[in-house]
């Protein structure tokens, strides 16, 4: 694997950033490197990670965050901005407070990046700095995003610097070319996609959203509606549409230009389906009928994230041929007391 070159430098990157990136290259998915060659996967780790970077040490923005999480852990904003932490003579670790769905009763910490391996020797390194720079937040877990997060969870339950952690969510993508040459949903030819407002179509994904966890109130915990805002741009992007079946409204979907994860394409933003035709499989024709209609360049994938426990979601993913590349993975070192699942 090649990485940076030793200075670890390259055009319009800083030094913070040009550190995440190179660490963060040990930690992408084999898949990645057979979309992409390094340069490109560096290139787009970096549009991922420059907001995290430029968070380091931002007073302005530590300020802020706690104002606005409003709970007395630390008055220093310096506490809230991410923080690099130094792991014995030359590792490191960029991480950041959080609060899992803004649930202040549920603090963690982010590791952004560092220069420790995705293993559980690795993962002890950083837990060992983490839990005293970070005691007055009382955090629950750590999170990271692997490559394996199957693999990873796995190997932390068996070893006992570790409790039970699970996996947050999956990252599941599939290259544009070969979702558009994967056959066809026998749902295809029922649905078909028209452009909408953002206002109208997020008032639909809220009563959509309603609806159905009304019928199945756990879905709260995987899946949270769209806003106008956010699906305003989808609609600038040409890509937010109203699903409709047999010429009737039937659901809402959504994509948007998204560079993360080291991925380069499109993220789904939403994809939701009225109660009334939940049930006849039509997500599958529904995302293909999407893929016909991204504006996407060599090497574009189309990527999302997805819950463990959204079976049905994860299935109609893997179905038109997206696959995992990667995930987030709750990790809880000995001492913490692990993400509650719900």
């Amino acid at each position: 694997m090649r990485l940076l070159p030793p200075t670890g430098r390259f055009e319009g990157v800083d030094d913070l950033l040009a550190d995440l990136v190179q660490a963060r290259l040990r930690w992408v998915s084999p898949r990645l490197r057979e979309w992409y060659d390094d340069d490109r996967i560096a290139r787009q780790l970096a549009d991922g990670l420059r907001v995290e970077a430029d968070r380091v040490g931002d007073e302005i923005f530590g300020a802020e965050f706690r104002d606005a999480v409003g709970v007395d852990a630390s008055p220093d904003p310096a506490d809230w901005a991410n923080r690099r932490l130094d792991l014995g003579p030359v590792g490191w670790a960029v991480t950041g407070i959080r609060f899992r769905g803004l649930d202040v009763s549920r603090p963690f910490v982010d590791v952004v990046a560092t220069s420790e391996t995705p293993t559980p020797d690795g993962l002890a390194v950083v837990a060992d700095a983490v839990t005293p720079a970070y005691t007055s937040f009382v955090p629950l877990a750590l999170r990271v995003d692997v490559p394996d997060p199957d693999g990873l969870r796995a190997a932390l339950e068996a070893d006992r610097r570790f409790g039970k952690g699970s996996v947050d969510q999956y990252v599941v993508a599939g290259a544009v070319a070969d979702l558009r040459d994967a056959r066809r949903a026998a749902s295809y030819d029922a649905v078909s996609l028209h452009p909408g407002d953002p206002v109208e179509l997020a008032g639909r994904v809220a009563a959509i959203y309603a609806e159905l966890t009304r019928r199945d109130p756990e879905l709260r915990r995987w899946a949270t509606p769209e806003d106008a805002d956010s699906l305003a741009g989808c609609a600038e992007e040409g890509l937010l549409f109203e699903v409709r079946v047999a010429g009737e409204p039937a659901g809402v979907v959504a994509s948007v230009r998204d560079d993360r994860h080291g991925l380069s394409g499109f993220g789904v933003e939403e994809l939701c389906l009225d109660a009334g035709v939940v049930g006849r499989r039509l997500a599958s024709g529904v995302v293909q009928r999407l893929v016909d209609e991204l504006p996407a360049a060599d090497g574009d994938v189309l990527w999302g994230t997805i819950h463990p426990d959204n079976a049905p979601s994860l299935r109609n993913a893997l179905s038109v041929g997206r696959e995992v590349v990667g995930g987030y993975v709750w990790v809880t070192p000995a001492g913490m007391p692990g993400m509650p699942a719900g």
